[in-house]
C-alpha cells in the first residue's frame, strides 16, 4: 500500500517552486527571489535611520536575516492553503508586513515557525472572510464562523490529477491530489512532508496539542495515499 513517503519520494523539487506550483508557467526567478524583492520594496525600510519607531538599520539586517530569508517557505504554506497564487502573495505580504511591525518586540526563536504562524493565521482570516460571504446572507452576523473546519473555498480552476499529469507531470499530480484535502490536513502535511518541521514546531504553529496534530498527520497522509492509489487505477485503467 503506497504512503506518503512512497509518493513524495517522487517529488524531484521543493513544491515552494513556482514552476512546479502556478498553473505551469515558468517564473523568471526563483520564488524566494521573487517573493524576497516583492518584500524588500514593499516591507522593508530603506537603508538608514529609522524614524517614527521604525526599525533600526541593525534591526532591519536582523529582519532579513531571520524572518525574510523564510520567504520561500512563507509563500509555499500560503500557496498549498488558499491555492491560488495571487492570494498567496498577499497572503505572504500582509504577514511579513505585520512581522515588520512586530519586530522590535522580537525576543529571538525559530524565525520560519514565527512568520509561518502569522501566515496561517493570515489564511484563516481570509478563509473566514470567504466563509462569510459565500453562506451569511447581507445584513446578518455569524457566531460560528469556525464550526466547520473542513470547509474550504472551492477551486474553480484546480486542475485534476489527469490534467496536472499532463502540464507537470507526478509532482504535479501530488500537488493537485494535496490541493483537495480539507485546509486542516493539507497545513500539517506541507509543514510536516514539505518544510520537515517537528511534531512540536507544528503544534505551535497551528496551536494544536501534538496528539492533534499526529491525528491529523496520519488522516492526511491516508487521504492521499488513497487518492494516488485511486489516480494510478483510473491511469492504468485508461492505458488498457
Amino acid at each position: 500500500m503506497p504512503t506518503v513517503a512512497d509518493c513524495t519520494h517522487r517529488w524531484s523539487v521543493r513544491s515552494s517552486s513556482r514552476a512546479k506550483v502556478s498553473h505551469g508557467a515558468a517564473p523568471a526567478a526563483s520564488t524566494e527571489t521573487a517573493v524576497e524583492d516583492r518584500l524588500e520594496t514593499s516591507a522593508l525600510p530603506p537603508p538608514g535611520p529609522s524614524p517614527g519607531g521604525g526599525l533600526t538599520p541593525d534591526q532591519a539586517r536582523r529582519f532579513r536575516d531571520v524572518v525574510l530569508a523564510h520567504a520561500d517557505a512563507a509563500y509555499n504554506l500560503a500557496l498549498r492553503l488558499c491555492r491560488r497564487a495571487d492570494v498567496a502573495e498577499d497572503l505572504v505580504n500582509d504577514a511579513y508586513v505585520r512581522a515588520l511591525g512586530a519586530f522590535a518586540d522580537f525576543r529571538g526563536g525559530d524565525g520560519r515557525s514565527w512568520i509561518l504562524t502569522i501566515v496561517r493565521n493570515r489564511f484563516y482570516d481570509w478563509l473566514r472572510e470567504q466563509k462569510l460571504k459565500a453562506t451569511v446572507p447581507l445584513g446578518r452576523a455569524s457566531d460560528d464562523v469556525d464550526g466547520d473546519e473542513d470547509w474550504d473555498v472551492p477551486d474553480v480552476e484546480q486542475d485534476t490529477p489527469e490534467q496536472a499529469l499532463a502540464k507537470k507531470g507526478e509532482a504535479g499530480v501530488l500537488h493537485a491530489l494535496i490541493d483537495r484535502l480539507p485546509p486542516r490536513l493539507r497545513e500539517v502535511l506541507v509543514l510536516r512532508e514539505m518544510e520537515e518541521l517537528s511534531y512540536r514546531e507544528i503544534a505551535e504553529i497551528t496551536s494544536a496539542p501534538i496528539g492533534s496534530v499526529m491525528s491529523r498527520l496520519s488522516r492526511a497522509r491516508e487521504a492521499l495515499a488513497e487518492a494516488w492509489r485511486a489516480h494510478e487505477t483510473k491511469a492504468q485503467e485508461a492505458r488498457t
